[in-house]
């Protein structure tokens, strides 16, 4: 390569550089600051998960992505505690592995939600205007797990 090369922009070219999916998750951030806000925002996240589990309509696993997220990006020990939980962690494994949720998971989610709020609107409330904000949010609820969380393969299909 001749020095006019290396000055002209025509001659620049992108480079990209591979790297694997658990070096890229677990990148910890180094500031303390940051790193301690991380820590904050996934231990709120994971009470969250953990009332979910218990609380109907309140939705689990989405709750425990984010604190596996959050704790990948500022503590080790705690994302591989959080994987290697017996309830929550085969869920975030799953999701990991097939990068989404399958149709039938989506559809699973989408019935066990529609049937909470339902409740909760004609059953449990009586007052009109929060029972259309519950219907509201149930239908962006669906919304967003039909068109926005990925969706994965199913692994019969992949075979």
């Amino acid at each position: 390569m001749d020095k006019k090369e290396t000055r002209d922009p025509a001659f620049v070219h992108d480079i990209t550089l591979a790297v694997p999916k658990e070096k890229a998750a677990l990148e910890i951030k180094k500031n303390r600051v940051i790193r301690a806000l991380y820590i904050i925002g996934g231990t709120v996240s994971m009470g969250l998960a953990i009332l979910g589990i218990v609380v109907p309509g309140l939705p689990t696993t989405p709750f425990a992505l984010l604190s596996a997220f959050l704790y990948a990006k500022s503590s080790r020990k705690l994302y591989n505690r959080l994987l290697n939980n017996r309830i929550l962690g085969p869920r975030i494994r799953n999701y990991q592995r097939r990068q989404g949720i399958t149709r039938k998971g989506k559809v699973g989610v989408i019935l066990f939600m529609t049937a909470m709020v339902l409740f909760s609107s004609f059953v449990v409330i009586q007052n009109l205007s929060i029972r259309v904000a519950i219907l509201s949010l149930g239908l962006v609820g669906l919304v967003v797990v039909w068109f926005f969380v990925p969706t994965a393969r199913d692994e019969q299909a992949e075979e």
